[in-house]
């Protein structure tokens, strides 16, 4: 079965479940349930997994016992004799030459590619305004976007783009910005706030909301407005 196998071949090659996730772009998890037998890997990774480890496809599945092809009694190629009908006409010289390059090239084959970390948020499309205010209703379309897994993402709740430059040079028009959702935040931090029906994202002042820009009036805050902390802004998110 394609399970004991994948785990025999794993063992020998004196890998752990982690080390194959990562040359395949897996989770650890996702091995763990290969070699349990809970989940079938998809033809692309099948053949993935029997390049890492050299084998056909026919051992890979069980189809062909393993020690056929690891005690090296499977049938070679036709291509596969020549070279080595090639090797064994070639100096001292020569075949040295050659068992260099192998060596070269399975070191670059061997490099694992370490792939970002990546974390899934919603994002809120209807922008919050640095400038002079956007709506931002009970009715924003969200759609999830893929961000970099950062300590400031693992503590957003969602991510917000900001329109306008009113808070430059700490976020610039356009910027996505990672919001941790929160009914306050503490006087000097920045966040983003909807003041009758228009969002900002803005400085916390003392009865105002503070531009950075200094080309940016602040906006005074009275008993009479509408306000509401949507959350504290904690980062820029990266979006890949």
């Amino acid at each position: 079965m394609f399970n004991d196998v994948l785990k025999q071949l794993r063992n020998k090659a004196g890998m752990n479940q982690e080390q194959l996730a990562k040359r395949l772009g897996l989770s650890k998890s996702a091995i763990s349930m290969y070699e349990s037998g809970s989940r079938e890997p998809s033809l692309e990774i099948l053949e993935a997994i029997a390049d890492i480890f050299n084998v056909d496809m026919n051992t890979l599945t069980g189809a062909k016992k393993l020690s056929e092809s690891v005690n090296g009694s499977e049938e070679l190629s036709p291509a596969e004799k020549q070279h080595i009908k090639k090797y064994r006409s070639l100096d001292l010289y020569g075949q040295k030459a050659v068992d260099s390059l192998i060596d070269i090239e399975l070191e670059r084959c061997s490099v694992v590619v370490e792939l970002p970390r990546l974390i899934t948020l919603p994002m809120v499309e209807l922008k919050a305004s640095a400038g002079t205010g956007q709506w931002l209703g009970d009715d924003e379309y969200t759609t999830r976007v893929d961000v970099l897994d950062t300590p400031e993402a693992r503590r957003a709740n969602v991510v917000i783009e900001v329109s306008g430059d009113s808070m430059e040079p700490r976020y610039h028009d356009g910027d996505k910005v990672l919001v941790k959702l929160q009914p306050t935040v503490e006087q000097n931090e920045i966040g983003i706030f909807i003041v009758d029906n228009c969002g900002y994202i803005k400085k916390l002042g003392v009865n105002e909301l503070i531009s950075v820009n200094k080309e940016y009036d602040n906006i005074p805050l009275n008993e009479y407005n509408d306000v509401t902390c949507v959350g504290k802004v904690v980062g820029i998110a990266e979006i890949i």
